[in-house]
């Protein structure tokens, strides 16, 4: 093709290629959304929050630990949590409410620095800093290991009024709390040990 012919075309040529190098979508003002810039540490700008977590119907906005299965993934029948892995102990008394024997569970005399998750969603519940020796033969701590980590419920079963306690994400049964604690709160939470997984520190100290 003769030199001519080819200058009359390179104007609509160059414009062609930076339409498509740039990929810009303009729309009117009414229709352009904006996208979230990405902070220094890979989040999303914006003042959106932690996400809104869901519990027997009230909404919590605590941001749940890395690892917390949502609760929506979680079995509804005791198959599904056998399968899952809970033992038919563990499945007692997370879903139906039970206790286990006193002296003889797994972490009664846990003395092991680490942190006690939910054994159903994975959730933190306790720290062994807050575990004490209640005597009673079940692992006892002061508090939990942050606000909303459990949630109460009033029971009224064997002929008394106590406090329930469960895990504050998937409900699940953990034991109950007693005003015979050790200061600086005087609450003692006697829990299962079959409600509970405990992950040892390592390296800290």
């Amino acid at each position: 093709m003769s030199l001519h012919r080819i200058l009359p075309l390179l104007p609509l040529a160059l414009l062609v290629g930076c339409s498509d190098s740039s990929n810009v979508n303009v729309s009117s003002d009414s229709e352009q959304e904006e996208t979230p810039t990405s902070t220094t540490d890979g989040s999303s700008g914006g003042n959106e929050g932690p996400p809104v977590q869901t519990v027997d119907g009230s909404e919590t906005t605590e941001p749940e630990r890395p690892g917390a299965t949502p609760v929506d993934e979680l079995p509804k029948t005791k198959e599904g949590w056998l399968k899952r892995g809970l033992t038919k102990e563990q499945y007692y008394v997370t879903q139906e409410k039970g206790t286990e024997r006193a002296f003889s569970n797994q972490y009664w005399d846990n003395k092991k620095d680490g942190e006690y998750l939910c054994r159903c969603c994975g959730k933190l519940l306790f720290d062994s800093e807050t575990k004490y020796k209640s005597g009673t033969g079940w692992p006892s701590f002061f508090k939990p290991a942050s606000e909303g980590a459990v949630g109460e419920h009033e029971d009224r079963s064997f002929f008394s009024v106590r406090t329930e306690i469960v895990c504050g994400h998937c409900d699940a049964h953990l034991g109950h709390v007693f005003e015979d604690g050790p200061q600086p709160t005087g609450l003692r939470y006697c829990m299962n040990s079959a409600a509970l997984r405990f992950e040892e520190r390592k390296g800290e100290k």
